[in-house]
């Protein structure tokens, strides 16, 4: 699997991701990717949990959690001033590692998704603490323009893709861990394998400018 791949299906997730010029896509992703493995490297070897009590960052277990239109989460950070703390719900983390198996892979176990989950937001706490996202390195999109004025904004998923490849640096993973959430959704029935291997396609298609 393409990590290259999995990081633009990601960025397709943004709202503005129709925005982006067709020959910038690559550099949104590779960017993206590079930002998230540097900060994972400077940290190789570290255990995750370690980090966590090291920088004073709550961990709070609950058994489930839902957010805004009754959408399942499987976690939310709170980074502030006051403390930083990462709820973790296990019933939705439980449920991911039971569903990502695929290709021959057997799934993950609940303490390996559970350690995905923390160094995913183990990343939003850097990024939080330098001040600044990888959203906020990269370059705008325009998305209005009339006569001179051009109204500008950011990719914000570019720090979602950061995170990602983050967590697989971190913990040796063998593919970008948003493979696990399209995994699910396979296994679970949400998504056909057709539109999985359809949107696939139409990415790599998209990174190869064609």
């Amino acid at each position: 699997m393409d990590d290259r791949v999995l990081a633009l299906c990601e960025l397709s997730n943004d709202m503005l991701f129709h925005k982006i010029p067709q020959n910038q896509l690559a550099l949104y992703v590779d960017a993206s990717l590079a930002a998230g493995r540097k900060a994972a490297q400077s940290l190789a070897g570290q255990d995750i949990l370690d980090l966590y009590r090291k920088d004073g960052i709550a961990i709070l277990e609950k058994p489930s959690g839902k957010g805004q239109f009754g959408m399942i989460l499987r976690g939310q950070a709170t980074l502030s001033a006051r403390g930083c703390q990462v709820e973790v719900y296990q019933e939705s983390i439980r449920a991911l590692a039971e569903h990502s198996g695929g290709a021959g892979e057997t799934p993950l176990s609940f303490e390996k998704a559970f350690h995905i989950h923390l160094a995913h937001e183990y990343f939003h706490f850097l990024e939080y603490r330098r001040g600044k996202s990888v959203a906020e390195e990269l370059p705008d999109v325009v998305t209005l323009s009339f006569l001179n004025f051009h109204r500008r904004a950011k990719i914000n998923r570019c720090s979602e893709v950061a995170a990602h490849a983050f967590a697989q640096t971190l913990l040796a993973l063998p593919h970008l861990p948003n493979l696990y959430d399209y995994r699910f959704l396979l296994d679970t029935g949400a998504m056909a394998q057709k539109a999985f291997d359809e949107l696939l396609k139409r990415m790599g298609a998209a990174l190869n400018g064609a």
